[in-house]
């Protein structure tokens, strides 16, 4: 039977907006939200299909004034650029080498790629998509998350015992890596009006990294017995950082004066992503047991699970900006891979 993907009507909408209040997807116990009548946070508004794409999908990049989005396709050694205006992909990047980490340059229209199985980071025309460069890092550094640095213009890339930076007008990996703890470095946060780099290190004991890239000197802090440490997202005004663990699963909240806990706010499991709603002062957290935990911080020290909104099993990397947030869906039996688009009421 062919599969129609389209904006969902309002009468889904409704449906969603009870489940998501009131009721978890099958294969997942989530832990229990504030009961509320008003709108879910998040609204399933949009399904773009991504005919082609097996296996797992990782990280997302976006270029909003362009309408692009673009994923890693890590299963199907491929990166996708979706234009969310005309709801298809218009590009499919081929011939990588597990593809985890995406970034966007707009300054330079560039999109770099992390290569996770060569240790390189490809860098290609954001017109064309054509291929400039690709910059090797070392064989083991298994290359993960990027995350751009205007005031320097670098690129700094997530690899095994801390992080290395590449120029991204010149496309040449520069200077000394900023050394971490060992372990290989999972997600991670640049302050803009300071000089540090927050970094997940699960194999280190699961450690928080702080790495300042100026001076290099490194702190740890640790996470009151809980482990895996994946995603993380940072509210540099408030001078909170969000470190989600898997092990047990939790949002941890903490003051980034100081690496001390303020709160822990129980989740779905293995998370993968998680954005901090600035506007709204809410935590998207992406569990693949089939929802997305949303958090309300009622101030810099108090937040609370409001909703687990229904997705499907395996969502569990996405991108938030504006007022949607978009999820990975992977190839599931006879329907393909999707980008679900969940707005945000306003």
């Amino acid at each position: 039977m062919k599969t129609v993907f389209a904006t969902v009507t309002l009468l889904t909408l409704a449906a969603l907006t009870f489940l998501s209040c009131n009721t978890a997807p099958a294969g997942g116990n989530p832990p229990a939200a504030a009961q509320s009548h008003e709108l879910a946070p998040l609204q399933l508004i949009q399904r773009i299909p991504a005919p082609g794409v097996t296996g797992r999908i990782d990280h997302f990049t976006a270029y909003p004034k362009r309408r692009l989005l673009i994923f890693a396709a890590l299963g199907n050694n491929t990166v996708e650029v979706v234009n969310t205006f005309e709801g298809k992909v218009v590009q499919s990047i081929k011939g990588l080498n597990e593809p985890q980490g995406v970034l966007y340059v707009p300054e330079f229209n560039k999109l770099f790629v992390a290569n996770a199985g060569n240790g390189t980071v490809n860098v290609y025309d954001g017109k064309t998509w054509a291929l400039r460069k690709s910059i090797s890092l070392g064989e083991e550094s298994d290359t993960d998350n990027l995350r751009y640095d205007e005031a320097t213009k670098r690129v700094f890339v997530g690899i095994v015992g801390g992080i290395a930076m590449i120029d991204a007008a010149t496309e040449t990996h520069v200077e000394k890596d900023l050394k971490g703890s060992g372990g290989h470095s999972e997600s991670f946060q640049l302050e803009k009006k300071g000089s540090r780099v927050f970094v997940n290190v699960p194999d280190d004991s699961s450690v928080v990294n702080i790495i300042d890239r100026r001076t290099g000197e490194l702190t740890k802090w640790g996470l009151n017995g809980a482990k895996a440490n994946y995603p993380m997202a940072l509210d540099e005004d408030d001078r909170r950082l969000f470190v989600v663990t898997r092990r047990p699963p939790f949002v941890l909240v903490l003051d980034t004066d100081n690496g001390k806990e303020l709160a822990r706010v129980p989740i779905g499991g293995s998370c993968d992503d998680v954005y901090f709603d600035a506007e709204r002062k809410r935590i998207y957290a992406l569990g693949s047991d089939g929802y997305i935990s949303a958090i309300q911080q009622n101030d810099p020290d108090h937040y609370a699970l409001i909703s687990n909104v229904p997705s499907t099993v395996g969502v569990r990397t996405g991108i938030f900006f504006g007022a949607s947030l978009y999820v990975g869906v992977p190839a599931a039996g006879l329907e393909p891979a999707q980008i679900w688009n969940y707005g945000v009421p306003e």
